[in-house]
């Protein structure tokens, strides 16, 4: 019996169609062999740009400064005697964000956070960074603000108003006379820090300065700042803001390249550093390696759903010569 006239349009009409798609699929192969690289660089580069500026648009629109970032050059944050880093405190090397101050009250200092609660990188109160006497041809400083000291109107004594809530356990002066908005001496402060020190401020020698401002330390120093040179308080003008976060161990890779490293950086943040790096270098070549093993499966599929159609086509093809109308049935 022979086939009607509109099953043999459809089996022609099928054929046609398959021959369409054997000539074009060596064409697109062709191509994504030859540019496939290429747009797979171009892809990834553009991906990894557009992140960098999202998270660089990010970071300033939060810290309302630019840079957003400082690298932390010495030891003078850490915590512990062994020059060894640790996530959530600030260590040698590491990169912090920086949030923009402008009022004082902005900054909760030692003595506030140990009434509220409020910690930061370890230990109570915020972390500020400072220009030295305002100088922004020097290297900010980036330490703890312990605690503000007001300037009284009779330019002989301060007013540290947080004192005013710490329990008397918490310090002392060495004028039994003092009170917390009349300091005239040496002020001591007890168990301040990972290490439990005492922490003096001399207030006589903050006097002669006539200026309002932070009392600021390193808390891995023994010292405050302002025993080491600096004149009386920091001022308000001098802070260019407060740590806010931080990238662990990227800032090494500044820090050697400029030769300012201030003190031996923590052996640990070497090795954490190169395992990171590793892993960011890896991780793409290893997703390119994953995605051009699946095209190259999706080719084979497609080749082989090809080579069967072709097949079909053939017989198909044959099958129709075969019963054309010359033949006999």
């Amino acid at each position: 019996m022979r086939n009607g006239p509109g099953a043999t349009i459809s089996i022609l009409y099928e054929s046609s169609s398959l021959s369409v798609v054997a000539k074009s699929k060596p064409e697109e192969e062709g191509l994504t062999r030859k540019y496939g690289g290429a747009l797979l660089f171009l892809r990834d580069a553009g991906i990894a740009f557009a992140f960098v500026c999202l998270v660089l648009l990010t970071m300033f629109a939060y810290t309302g400064m630019w840079p957003p970032l400082v690298v932390v050059e010495s030891n003078s944050m850490m915590h512990g005697d062994e020059n060894l880093s640790s996530i959530g405190t600030i260590d040698t090397g590491d990169l912090v964000l920086v949030r923009k101050v402008d009022q004082v009250t902005e900054v909760e200092t030692y003595l506030e956070g140990y009434v509220s609660g409020h910690r930061t990188y370890g230990d109570y109160g915020d972390v500020i960074i400072y220009e030295r006497g305002g100088l922004t041809s020097a290297t900010p400083i980036i330490h703890r603000a312990i605690m503000y000291l007001e300037m009284n109107a009779d330019g002989a004594s301060y007013t540290c108003a947080a004192l005013k809530n710490v329990p008397h356990t918490k310090w002392t002066t060495l004028n039994p006379a003092d009170t917390w908005d009349n300091l005239t001496s040496t002020l001591s402060i007890m168990d301040v820090g990972w290490n439990g020190l005492t922490v003096t401020v001399d207030i006589r020698s903050m006097i002669s300065s006539h200026r309002s401002g932070f009392i600021t330390k390193g808390d891995h120093n023994t010292a405050i700042d302002q025993v080491f040179g600096s004149a009386g308080p920091v001022n308000i003008d001098w802070v260019v803001g407060k740590a806010r976060g931080e990238i662990p161990w990227f800032g090494l890779l500044k820090l050697w390249s400029t030769d300012t490293l201030g003190s031996p950086a923590p052996s640990n943040s070497v090795t954490d550093l190169w395992i990171t790096i590793a892993i960011i270098i890896a991780a793409p070549v290893a997703t390119d390696v994953y995605l051009t093993y699946r095209e190259k499966k999706r080719i084979e599929r497609r080749r082989a759903l090809y080579a069967r159609h072709s097949e079909s086509s053939e017989v198909s093809e044959k099958r129709v010569e075969g019963e054309g109308p010359n033949k006999p049935a």
